[in-house]
């Protein structure tokens, strides 16, 4: 089944960053609402690559993407339609963070996603693999990579999701005030997945931006994450909130995403 999905072009400024154009329409594979298959994935979190480093600032400069670049190589992609859905998801996420330009519809860019050059020692690989996980965060001296398998992965909410990690986020329920927002359910994880449901510190790990909890960001786990036997593992306490959305980043992923590489102004 297929849905629609975002387009968009770009021009270049002489200085700066590009201006990114209003997306038009194209289409996309859709999954089922409760289809995640980055909870399949064997890495830390289900779906996030960590260094031996991983107690380094996520949120600190050491591990934010130079200038806001993105260098990317797509190479082992060979699916055209792979291929448009990554570059689309890009490019909408591009927009969506971008500084609105006066009487316009166009916006300036927070954060840069382009191809690779041969001058680029450190830019992010995409690559077809077990699950969608990608490395958390900028690592000068460490490979960083997205994986995206074949089956399930290619959706604009699934790839702005792993690429929300490698700008540098952690999943929002593992903030260390989750508790005060949901109730886990300990007895309907699986055996092997309560690591997932660990909680940070505020410190070197995690990084507090000063914003309130989001049920809607798209860092978010679903209800039935890692669940055992189809029971939830994870209820809000806010009544009616809705977790575990996979369409597109919440307003305060946006919020967040310019505030950590300072395009407030």
């Amino acid at each position: 089944m297929f849905v629609t999905a975002v387009v968009l072009t770009y021009c270049f400024l002489v200085h700066g960053l590009p201006i990114i154009e209003k997306p038009t329409i194209e289409t996309e594979e859709v999954l089922s609402k409760d289809d995640y298959p980055e909870l399949s994935s064997d890495k830390f979190e289900g779906d996030m690559i960590l260094s031996t480093g991983r107690g380094l600032a996520i949120y600190g400069d050491e591990n934010r993407w130079p200038k806001n670049i993105i260098p990317y190589d797509i190479s082992a992609i060979t699916d055209t339609l792979h291929l448009n859905l990554i570059t689309n998801a890009m490019k909408t996420l591009m927009y969506a963070v971008g500084t609105p330009n006066y009487q316009s519809t166009t916006r300036t860019s927070c954060v840069y996603f382009r191809p690779k050059n041969e001058n680029d020692t450190n830019f992010l690989t995409i690559q077809y693999g077990k699950g969608c996980s990608a490395t958390v965060g900028f690592r000068k001296s460490q490979r960083i990579v997205m994986n995206l398998a074949k089956k399930g992965c290619f959706r604009s909410g699934t790839i702005q999701h792993e690429l929300l990690h490698v700008l540098g986020f952690w999943h929002e329920q593992s903030r260390p005030d989750r508790d005060d927002y949901l109730t886990i359910h300990h007895e309907n994880i699986q055996e092997d997945r309560h690591h997932n449901f660990n909680k940070y510190e505020w410190s070197s790990k995690a990084y507090n931006q000063g914003y309130p909890y989001d049920y809607k960001s798209l860092m978010h786990y679903g209800a039935k994450a890692f669940s055992k036997n189809g029971e939830p593992t994870l209820v809000p306490k806010q009544t009616n909130a809705v977790i575990g959305l996979r369409e597109k980043l919440s307003e305060q992923d946006i919020v967040e995403v310019r505030h950590l590489y300072k395009c407030e102004n």
